[in-house]
């Protein structure tokens, strides 16, 4: 299979979710094989500990997860609206620090950038499965043994960018892309392709999809979030609340 390189157009699109290429040494960052390890995922939440804004690991470890769930975004975005699949093992990815309004916001830059076209529904589960059980289902059980953070957060801080992948029309290029894009979308969502994600009984992402609903004081309907991410407790972190904060949010009765 030859390798293909994604449009500039693409490339734009991928760079406003802080996805690059060309990473050179000099741009510094941390390999994301750190984050399979538990010693090197404690040492590296420990170092950033003031960026993200929090003492507390577990708080710490949760917005982590929030920014690392970009790479789930992402990944599953080129492959489902373009068809192409990228390198997103974690010796191909570096993280360096970001910053934006604030907040900690790392960007994402791949060593090696070429890209090819999926030929088969077959090389497309085994991609799904490189990302899920391969990369971040270990990333989520460093977290684990580092900080003791529930399975429950890490996921729904992972389901939250899957669903706005798969719900946002923006990315569709013509209408027929729709019904590929859902069927895919509920592949995801099977218990029948749990194993995608690591050894798990259950899908771990379905059990956050549920019905959006009106709340009180936001203007569009939102997925309540099940766990709480602990945003609020950065520091002035009652600026960086969700909306879909399950503390907060009161539903409205029609």
């Amino acid at each position: 299979m030859n390798a293909l390189s994604l449009s500039q157009k693409q490339w734009e699109t991928l760079e406003k979710f802080r996805v690059h290429k060309d990473w050179l040494p000099a741009f510094g960052g941390e390999e994301a094989s750190t984050f399979l390890s538990e010693k090197g995922m404690e040492a590296y939440l420990s170092d950033r500990c003031s960026l993200i804004g929090s003492a507390d690991l577990k708080v710490a470890s949760s917005l982590f997860m929030k920014r690392y769930a970009f790479v789930a975004a992402m990944g599953l975005m080129v492959m489902t609206y373009w068809n192409k699949k990228m390198n997103l093992t974690p010796e191909n990815l570096v993280i360096v620090d970001g910053d934006k309004n604030g907040l900690w916001m790392p960007q994402f830059y791949l060593k090696d950038a070429s890209v090819n076209d999926f030929t088969s529904h077959e090389e497309k589960a085994e991609y799904i499965e490189s990302i899920f059980r391969g990369h971040l289902n270990h990333v989520i059980q460093s977290l684990k043994k580092v900080t003791n953070l529930s399975n429950l957060i890490l996921w729904e801080n992972i389901a939250v960018y899957v669903f706005w992948i798969y719900e946002n029309d923006d990315f569709l290029v013509e209408e027929g892309m729709r019904r590929r894009r859902d069927a895919q979308f509920r592949q995801l969502l099977s218990n029948e392709f749990s194993h995608w994600f690591g050894h798990y009984h259950k899908n771990p992402l379905a059990r956050y999809y549920r019905s959006k609903v009106n709340v009180e004081h936001v203007a569009d309907k939102v997925r309540v979030r099940q766990t709480c991410c602990f945003s609020y407790k950065l520091e002035n972190g009652e600026q960086y609340r969700c909306k879909s904060c399950p503390q907060t949010c009161r539903v409205k009765v029609d």
